[in-house]
């Protein structure tokens, strides 16, 4: 959608404008006019046509630019914003292209999305937030495990506050909700030598699927709507977390980091086991290096993300 898509939208957004006098505001044709109206369609906005002429009646449900702009309020993040109603991965297209920092890949529906160790993230069109973020920017290799850290604590204060529901992180990189997964975090590092030259954060979010549309998954995930039993506009969801995750990283402090990760630690006290290394422990803490802690029975065991996942042990 270009600037005069745009116009022509804001001009029929709350009156009935005619075509000639959107030919002569916009100063083109009244055929490229129609035309322009005809592509605002096929981008699912619904416009009522009479003889009087045209009348925005319902805005597109889709993550456009121009509908996610009045609520992203940052300074970088986002301004480059590139969005998709189908793609095979978000986080594919932000690795093999040369984006700036801040870019933002949307898509409506993934065809070959995945989470942690190439674990397949089920995107069901138009219903949850599919996103890449692009980092180029310098930090330290070694705070890179607690850094990767931000993109959960940041989506998750999000989400409570949008909800109020209680949210917890499963280390290294998921969100639960009443032990069900409702959203997933891939952070994939490229490097020159040891130096991070592009970081790669791709998130999925389950906002308004159903039970039904979750089933495949046999009841391990859960949606925004499933549990607060309300709908919530994807559209500010979306500028919301963007806004949050942009001042979490302007802002970033590790130990602040690790202390809100440990406020909000799913199994915390609790068994749990780790299936790679058939170790099983009560989980301690995150600890100042981003690893988790299990005190085990022949001493403390630290695992660091990407080693291992954590699974609570069934009783």
């Amino acid at each position: 959608m270009d600037s005069l898509d745009v116009f022509i939208l804001s001009s029929i957004e709350k009156d009935t404008v005619s075509g000639q006098q959107l030919a002569e505001s916009a100063g083109i044709s009244r055929t490229a006019v129609w035309k322009r109206i005809k592509k605002l369609e096929e981008l699912g906005y619904k416009i009522k046509k009479s003889k009087k002429g045209y009348k925005l009646a319902e805005k597109t449900p889709y993550l456009l630019e121009n509908e996610v702009k009045p609520f992203l309020k940052t300074r970088w993040l986002g301004k480059n914003y590139i969005h998709f109603f189908k793609i095979d991965s978000t986080n594919r297209y932000a690795k093999e292209n040369d984006l700036p920092d801040g870019t933002v890949v949307v898509a409506e529906e993934q065809t070959a999305g995945k989470g942690r160790r190439g674990r397949r993230w089920v995107s069901v069109p138009e219903k949850g937030l599919y996103f890449s973020i692009v980092l180029k920017r310098k930090i330290n290799p070694a705070l890179l495990p607690v850094f990767s850290l931000v993109f959960p604590m940041s989506v998750r204060e999000t989400l409570e506050r949008k909800t109020g529901l209680p949210i917890k992180v499963k280390w290294p990189n998921d969100l639960y909700i009443k032990g069900r997964k409702t959203a997933g975090f891939l952070i994939e590092t490229e490097l020159e030598g040891n130096q991070p030259v592009k970081i790669t954060v791709g998130i999925g979010i389950n906002v308004s699927q159903t039970e039904e549309e979750l089933s495949p998954l046999g009841g391990t995930a859960t949606s925004l709507f499933i549990e607060s039993k309300t709908q919530i506009n994807r559209k500010e969801l979306l500028g919301n977390i963007l806004t949050d995750i942009e001042n979490s990283i302007e802002n970033f402090s590790p130990d602040s980091t690790v202390f809100e990760i440990n406020k909000n630690l799913l199994w915390k006290g609790e068994k749990v086991f780790i299936p790679d290394e058939g170790i099983e422990g009560t989980l301690i803490e995150i600890n100042s290096s981003g690893g988790a802690v299990i005190e085990t029975a022949k001493g403390r065991y630290t695992v660091f993300t990407g080693d291992i996942s954590l699974r609570k042990k069934e009783a």
